[in-house]
Formats: structure tokens, C-alpha cells, sequence
């Protein structure tokens, strides 16, 4: 677990109320020049400048026990993104759950985008085409879910304007038809609303879910005909 040595300012109890025997070195990144570090849009204009550990003051076995701190940390995020599609902030999160101040994020998280792990818009993409295509989610329920996983609202606003009206409609109508069923035995005002409110409830909006249900469910004498 990799730990900081505290401000003069601030204290480390252990579980007793002491000082921990050991503290360790803090985690120190050096970064290039400003103009090395410039980027355009999501892409780097140019080669990133890569953080490396300041070893400036540590012996050797300090140093040789940060880098190896260092790779621990790298291997517990490869598992974790192996096994679940992560965004920056999740990353963050796990470095955070094993010791790792938050000052030290970005450090990380640059390391961590020079080498493909993490990038917030792809995860997007990714994310967008799992929720609207696999699990039918509208632009508001997609919002919402990106949202909580601290995705800019600039990256989900510039993913987001590549779903037409049409293809939401589209999506819309496909889940309408595969709930019509279940719906059959029902008068057409409930029959309406049920279907209206899980068309909300995946995210689409007022518009696209009146088009939907008027396009999904034909009036029959006593109960419901679809289409």
C-alpha cells in the first residue's frame, strides 16, 4: 500500500493513537514541460510526457520499495480493468481504497492514459453502445448512468448527439413491441400507461414515447391489439 509522509500539519495514529512505525517516502511524480504536456481535444497533440518517480533524498532500498509499490498498484488496476470496463474516476477510486492520496490521481491516471489503460472518452463510446444498444437506455437514463461513474458532461454531450431522433425512436419502438405482449389482457388506457412508464423509465423522452406507444398498441373493442 503505498503511504505519505504527513504535513507538518497533520498527524498518522495508528490503531493505538502512535505514529505507525513506518512511514513511508512520499509518492512524487515528475512532470515535463508545459508544452510537452499540451493536448487538443481527447487526444494528445503530441508524445505525453510521462510521470516518473522522484527519488531525490530516498536510499536505494527506499526507491527499489516505491517503484515496486508502484507496480503493485499497476497490476491491481490491469485485474481490476480485466475483469470490468472502468472509467478514470473508478480508477481512482481503487487507487484511493489502497492508500493512495488524491493529490497523487492525476499522476497515476496520466500513467495510466500513456499506456492505454484508462480514457474517459472510449470508455464512453463503449458505455453508450452497452446501454442504447444492449439495454435500450435513452438519452437521460445514459446521462444518468455516465453521470454516476464522473464522466464529463462535455464527453457525454459530444457522444450523445450521435443518437438521432430517429434511431431513439427506432430503439423505443423495438422494446415497446417486446413489451406489448405481456400487456395484452389490459384495456388500452392501462395498457398505455404501463408501457409509457417503462419507456420512461429507460430514459426516453415525453416526444418519443408517445410516438412509440401510439405506434406500438392499436385500439381493439374490449382489450388491446398490437401491431
Amino acid at each position: 500500500m503505498v503511504r505519505f509522509t504527513p504535513s507538518p500539519d497533520e498527524t498518522v495514529d495508528g490503531p493505538e493513537g502512535d505514529v505507525p512505525e513506518k512511514t513511508m517516502a512520499p509518492v512524487a511524480f515528475l512532470f515535463g514541460s508545459p508544452d510537452e504536456q499540451s493536448q487538443t481535444g481527447r487526444h494528445p497533440s503530441g508524445p505525453v510526457a510521462v510521470p516518473v518517480l522522484d527519488t531525490a533524498g530516498l536510499t536505494p532500498e527506499q526507491a527499489e520499495e516505491q517503484e515496486l509499490q508502484l507496480a503493485d498498484l499497476e497490476n491491481l488496476v490491469v485485474r481490476a480493468l480485466a475483469r470490468k470496463d472502468l472509467s478514470e474516476w473508478q480508477v481512482t477510486e481503487i487507487l484511493a481504497a489502497n492508500g493512495v492520496h488524491s493529490s497523487a490521481f492525476e499522476g497515476f491516471l496520466t500513467i495510466y492514459r500513456s499506456k492505454g489503460y484508462v480514457d474517459d472518452y472510449a470508455f464512453a463510446e463503449r458505455e453508450i453502445e452497452r446501454l442504447h444498444r444492449r439495454k435500450g437506455f435513452g438519452r437521460s437514463q445514459i446521462q444518468r448512468e455516465l453521470g454516476a461513474k464522473r464522466i464529463s458532461q462535455e464527453i457525454v454531450s459530444d457522444l450523445l448527439t450521435a443518437l438521432d431522433d430517429d434511431d431513439e425512436l427506432a430503439r423505443a419502438l423495438e422494446l415497446a413491441e417486446k413489451k406489448a405482449p405481456s400487456l395484452l389482457r389490459l384495456d388500452r388506457a392501462t395498457a398505455e400507461r404501463r408501457l409509457s412508464s417503462f419507456l420512461q423509465r429507460k430514459g426516453y423522452p415525453s416526444s418519443v414515447v408517445r410516438d412509440a406507444v401510439s405506434k406500438t398498441l392499436v385500439a381493439g373493442t374490449s382489450t388491446v391489439r398490437f401491431r
